[in-house]
């Protein structure tokens, strides 16, 4: 039993190594530790892997990371429900977008 209660101050004390050696490497060569995740900036390892640390002790920090993963994956676009601007026209055909200000007159252009 005394095992399985060393075993977490121990992860979370690799966890802590993890990030140091991961802000380290990242620092000076500019790249993430692992080859698929050199090209993008995203979440460092050691985040998640803290991240499924708190998970097993907060049920609500589970939830929160489904959450997030829903959010990645669904596509937010800033025009959808947007009532259509009045006085704006875009000529797709022309390659050509007129924006009016409101309450600006087409003889004030």
């Amino acid at each position: 039993m005394a095992m399985y209660a060393a075993a977490l101050p121990v992860l979370a004390c690799a966890l802590l190594a993890l990030a140091g050696v991961e802000l380290v490497w990242k620092r000076c060569t500019g790249h993430g530790l692992l080859p698929w995740l050199r090209r993008r900036s995203g979440t460092p390892i050691s985040a998640t892997g803290f991240d499924e640390f708190t998970a097993v002790f907060q049920g609500g920090k589970r939830a929160e990371l489904q959450h997030r993963q829903v959010r990645l994956v669904l596509r937010e676009d800033d025009g959808d429900g947007a009532l259509p601007a009045t006085g704006t026209r875009v000529d797709l055909d022309q390659g050509i977008a007129r924006i009016t200000r409101p309450g600006e007159t087409r003889d004030a252009r």
